[in-house]
């Protein structure tokens, strides 16, 4: 894979993880807002539920990477810069 390749495969990686933590809380505050509370309860439920998915998918990535062998540097590649 060209390094441009797999650098878009990481960008989409990382917006995606960005997403699922930003938007229940985004989605809380906005129901907090609309339900008129003074505490942003469903903010916070939000913004902690999304930091519980974004950390879970954030492992399951990883994980599956090692057992695939897809790892950076698993593939057979010589790293330029590695005195190996």
């Amino acid at each position: 894979m060209s390094p441009i390749a797999r650098a878009y495969l990481w960008v989409g990686r990382i917006f995606s993880i960005c997403g699922e933590m930003l938007l229940p809380g985004l989605l809380g505050y906005w129901l907090d807002q609309s339900l008129g509370f003074q505490f942003s309860i469903f903010a916070l439920i939000g913004f902690f539920v999304g930091l519980v998915f974004g950390m879970t998918h954030l492992v399951l990535m990883a994980t599956t990477e090692q057992k695939s062998g897809r790892a950076e540097g698993a593939s057979g590649e010589v790293d330029q810069d590695d005195p190996q």
